[in-house]
């Protein structure tokens, strides 16, 4: 008897640890919204203290995190620590072929663009 729970908490713990992510792969329990771009195969995800965007490819392998804010030096402004409140794909008519980029506005009114890419930040400015 000893040795069947014994063999069944192996098996148990075997398969738990089967279905755990690997280190450059991203659990999606810990964002509260994405993006899709299916003609890239990649899904952005904003992180639930809506600070960090990460773009995973369709191998679930994470390609880049950023934290736009801090990433960029980006001042001080109306709050401590602003937080993403807009978070959507857009087309920036401020590139030749108004490229589709990742729009992304702060709780403090500053704004910019994302490279879907790279998740290079572009500040555009506040208000």
């Amino acid at each position: 008897m000893k040795l069947y729970c014994f063999l069944l908490c192996i098996l148990f713990f075997s398969a738990c640890s089967l279905n755990q992510p690997k280190e450059d792969q991203v659990s999606i329990s810990p964002y509260t919204d994405s993006l899709t771009d299916n003609s890239l195969g990649l899904k952005f995800y904003l992180d639930t203290s809506m600070i960090y965007i990460c773009a995973v490819d369709k191998h679930g392998k994470l390609l880049w995190k950023t934290d736009p804010w801090k990433d960029n030096n980006l001042m001080e402004y109306r709050v401590k620590r602003p937080r993403i409140r807009y978070f959507n794909l857009i087309n920036n008519k401020k590139t030749k072929n108004n490229e589709e980029v990742i729009g992304i506005g702060y709780n403090n009114s500053q704004f910019g663009s994302l490279d879907k890419l790279t998740g290079k930040f572009t500040f555009e400015g506040q208000d």
